[in-house]
């Protein structure tokens, strides 16, 4: 989509600023060109954002680790990915979210 706005320089600044920020619309390429006066004109390419994997729709896998006590240590990853890097090393990447853990552990 194109989208051509024209008008006062600053108004039509501010308006393009807001229209940036919708989230399910992905600005792509644009052109400004000064008409004469204060007045400018603000020519934009967007298109639509695809929408995000959600909670639901995210892969969850259990990981279970025997630690040698005995012990079994399991958690949830959500997309996660394993790949054999040889000699015996397993890597294994994917995005955990502890609910219950306060802002800053998070943060840390």
């Amino acid at each position: 989509m194109r989208l051509s706005v024209e008008g006062n320089r600053t108004k039509v600044s501010e308006f393009m600023e807001a229209i940036k920020k919708i989230p399910q619309w992905r600005f792509y390429q644009g052109s400004k060109v000064a008409i004469g006066g204060d007045e400018l004109r603000i020519d934009y390419f967007f298109d639509e954002k695809p929408a995000g994997p959600s909670l639901v729709t995210n892969r969850a896998s259990t990981i279970s680790l025997s630690l040698e006590n005995g012990s079994k240590l399991e958690f949830v990853l959500l997309d996660t990915e394993v790949a054999n890097m040889g000699n015996g090393i397993t890597y294994v990447h994917g995005k955990s979210y502890d609910i219950f853990a306060d802002s800053k552990e998070r943060d840390n």
